[in-house]
C-alpha cells in the first residue's frame, strides 16, 4: 500500500479482516476509506464496493475466497501477492510448507486471480534461497522486501497494457491445506531428525511454534540444528547435553535442540538449561 502511494497511485478503499489489523490502522491514518465485512461476498457489501469503480483490485494476504461477481468488479482484473512458488505451492500457509518441505528455493507470485484457488495466470514470479536454518520469520522478512517492488513493476506493466502472463494447469503442481495449532507438534519417534528440524524453523516467526510434551506439559521448540555426526539411540529421548543445547534423538539419528520456552509468548531458553538428559520428547 504505501510503496503504491509512494508512486502517486490512488487507493480508493482498504478492505481488511475482521479483527485487528495493521494495514487498515494506517489507511486510516493516511485518510482512507476501510472496510471489514464478515462476509466479503455478501450483496450488501458489493453494492458498497462497486461505488468506489476501482480499476484494480490487489489482495495480499487476504484469506476470503472472491466470488465471479466480485472479481468482474474492476475492469483491470483483481491480482493477488501469493507467497509461494506457482503452481507448486497453491493454497494456504505456502512459507511454512515451504520448509516443511524441505524446499532450498522458495517463490514470491504475483497471479490474476480467478474462481479457483490460486490457479489464475502467473503474471510475475521471482525465487529465492531458502538456507537449511532458515526459518518461517526469515523468509517473511525476505518477501517483505521482495513484493514492495515486484508489484509496482506488475501494477505498471497492467496499467501499460504490457502484461505476459503464464497460464497454470490443474494437473501440475500442488494444493496444500490449511494449517492449525495443533500440526505443529514434532513427535521425534515417529519422524527423522531433518523432518523434525524443517517443522521447528518452519513455525518460528509469526506462526504458533513448533512443540512437545516434556514431563507431561507443553514445550514450544523455537531452536534447531542438524549434527554431522550421526548419534543414535531411543527415538524420542533426550540423550546427550552439548554447550549450545541438547541431543533429542529422532527416529533416524540425534538433532541438537538450542531453544525453547514454556509458553507460546514467554521468552527463550536455553534448552540445556530447561531440558534434562534421560527424559523423553513425546
Amino acid at each position: 500500500m504505501e510503496t503504491l502511494l509512494q508512486n502517486e497511485y490512488t487507493i480508493s478503499a482498504v478492505i481488511g479482516h475482521v479483527g485487528d489489523s495493521g494495514v487498515i490502522l494506517c489507511a486510516k491514518k493516511l485518510g482512507i476509506n476501510t472496510f471489514q465485512p464478515n462476509q466479503v461476498n455478501d450483496p450488501d457489501f458489493l453494492r458498497e464496493i462497486h461505488k468506489l469503480s476501482a480499476e484494480l483490485f490487489v489482495l495480499a494476504g487476504y484469506n476470503k475466497i472472491l466470488k465471479k461477481e466480485i472479481i468482474s468488479f474492476p475492469k483491470k482484473g483483481v491480482i493477488n501477492l501469493h507467497g509461494g512458488k506457482l503452481p507448486d505451492y497453491r493454497g494456504v500457509a505456502p512459507i511454512n510448507w515451504q520448509i516443511i518441505k524441505g524446499e532450498n528455493v522458495g517463490g514470491c507470485c504475483i497471479i490474476f486471480v480467478d474462481e479457483g484457488i490460486d490457479t489464475g495466470d502467473i503474471i510475475e514470479q521471482e525465487f529465492y534461497d531458502i538456507g537449511e536454518n532458515d526459518t518461517a520469520g526469515d523468509i517473511v522478512q525476505r518477501q517483505l522486501e521482495i513484493f514492495p517492488p515486484m508489484l509496482l513493476k506488475v501494477v505498471q506493466d497492467i496499467e501499460k497494457g504490457t502484461v505476459n502472463t503464464t497460464k497454470q494447469y490443474l494437473g501440475e503442481g500442488s494444493y496444500y491445506t490449511r494449517r492449525y495449532p495443533d500440526d505443529g507438534r514434532v513427535d521425534f519417534a515417529s519422524i527423522n531428525a531433518l523432518e523434525a528440524h524443517n517443522m521447528i524453523r518452519a513455525m518460528r516467526g509469526p506462526y504458533p511454534p513448533a512443540f512437545c510434551f516434556y514431563n507431561d506439559k507443553k514445550i514450544y521448540l523455537l531452536g534447531s540444528e542438524l549434527l554431522k555426526e550421526k548419534i543414535i539411540g531411543t527415538p524420542g529421548r533426550i540423550a546427550l547435553e552439548r554447550p549450545e543445547g541438547v541431543i533429542v534423538i529422532a527416529r533416524d539419528r540425534g538433532l541438537l535442540l538450542t531453544k525453547v520456552s514454556s509458553s507460546m509468548e514467554g521468552s527463550e531458553q536455553d534448552a540445556g538449561d530447561k531440558l534434562e538428559t534421560g527424559n523423553n520428547l513425546k
